[in-house]
């Protein structure tokens, strides 16, 4: 039996942030809501969170 090491990669969709902030205007507001990376899941790790 082979054992393989999953060495951690930076995710490539998101660089590693993670995820990024939205700018959306509400009613002449603007809030900022960030959105997780579908990729990694929001763990800045390529295939994360599976």
């Amino acid at each position: 039996m082979s054992e393989r090491q999953n060495t951690p990669r930076t995710c490539t969709s998101c660089g590693g942030a993670k995820g990024h902030t939205i700018d959306a205007s509400h009613d002449g507001v603007t809030v900022q809501t960030w959105r997780p990376c579908g990729p990694c899941h929001g763990t800045g790790i390529q295939g994360g969170g599976i």
